[in-house]
């Protein structure tokens, strides 16, 4: 089946800022998360810094307190979350933007770093078909507290490419479409004859000097 496609990254892409920090500040306020998990993550933070293979490892920190935590736990954690810290997040003109390519025939994924322990549930909220994120390992229905290789740079490239095979899709890069706002989306903005920079910085705007530019609000 050809398919064209709509990739998204989501933080300050779809969003404005950072999801991990404010989903773990929640879970705090929420009382699922202790406050000791700050220093957690901050001791993640710090051991990846200059270590890209370490990130993953570094999450595993962060999130440290979803190991045990039931799946609908955490789904219902993650749907509130969405619902009252990301939506005032939103950009206008990024929803603007996905309900018209949704009416145009494009299937809509969001490619993202983000855990999936909440990015999964992004499909409730938004006009998208798949998130491709960072997984967080379940077994029976519980996290596992282990997450998988961090879904950025060429990994967004190989997640896509899997998810393509896995649903027998053969993409139409001519009319396929990606939107990123960083260097690191560079190799899913590449996968495309359209790619969009939103909101982009100097380095991102010199990858690509022909592509589209967007400044959303």
């Amino acid at each position: 089946m050809i398919t064209k496609c709509a990739f998204f990254d989501f933080d300050n892409t779809l969003a404005r800022g950072d999801s991990v920090v404010p989903f773990l500040l929640y879970a705090i306020r929420k009382g699922v998360a202790p406050r000791s998990q700050l220093l957690r993550a901050a001791w993640g933070y710090l051991i990846q810094l200059g270590r890209p293979g370490m990130i993953s490892r570094a999450k595993e920190h962060t999130f440290s307190f979803i190991k045990g935590m039931r799946l609908d736990t955490m789904n219902d954690l993650a749907r509130d979350f969405f619902r009252e810290i990301i939506t005032p997040r939103l950009y206008e003109d990024a929803i603007t933007e996905l309900w018209n390519l949704k009416s145009s025939g494009y299937t809509i994924v969001v490619v993202s770093a983000s855990a999936d322990v909440y990015m999964r549930l992004l499909p409730e909220l938004l006009p998208v078909d798949a998130v491709l994120a960072t997984p967080c390992e379940v077994d029976d229905y519980a996290y596992t507290g282990k997450i998988d290789t961090n879904c950025k740079g060429e990994m967004k490239v190989e997640r896509i490419k899997q998810w393509l095979s896995d649903n027998d899709i053969l993409l139409n890069g001519a009319a396929s479409r990606a939107y990123g706002d960083s260097l690191s989306d560079a190799p899913m903005l590449r996968l495309v004859d359209q790619p969009t920079l939103v909101n982009p910085g100097k380095k991102l705007a010199a990858a690509f000097p022909n592509a589209t530019r967007v400044q959303w609000r």
